[in-house]
């Protein structure tokens, strides 16, 4: 879970940044094919770091009762690569009081960005490519 933590700041023109989190992920390898060589390779085991976290931004002048800060919560590679090699998609669940909720990603980069009011918890399920890993990793 992510909390995208918006609590006041004596400074409100400085950024709420939570600092990021970094997970790996080991896994076995099902089978897989070599478009040249057409081999397939059994139980090998891949270890794919990723970082995951979130920054908020409070809107100043621009800010309404309920819009007072901009957000953005991610998942990316530890030395910013491209993930979408072995993540199929990620889904991240915001409070239910937001429209639509359940928001899926289909594609890098990995991230979401609203703008709200107050902080609640993100839960974030990653979802691979099937000749990576069946089994989603919940953050």
């Amino acid at each position: 879970m992510v909390d995208t933590s918006l609590s006041k700041k004596k400074d409100p023109d400085q950024p709420g940044i939570s600092l990021p989190t970094l997970k790996s992920q080991r896994t076995k390898m099902g089978k897989s094919e070599d478009s040249e060589k057409k081999k397939k390779i059994k139980d090998v085991e891949i270890s794919v770091p990723i970082v995951y976290g979130n920054a908020a931004f409070w809107l100043g002048k621009k800010a309404s009762e309920y819009q007072s800060h901009k957000w953005t919560v991610y998942v990316r590679g530890a030395t910013n690569e491209d993930l979408s090699v072995v993540v199929k998609r990620a889904v991240f669940q915001l409070h239910s009081s937001f429209n639509n909720p359940t928001r899926v990603v289909e594609s890098a980069p990995f991230e979401l960005s609203e703008s709200g009011w107050g902080e609640f918890e993100i839960a974030i399920t990653l979802f691979f490519h099937n000749d990576v890993c069946e089994k989603p990793l919940n953050l």
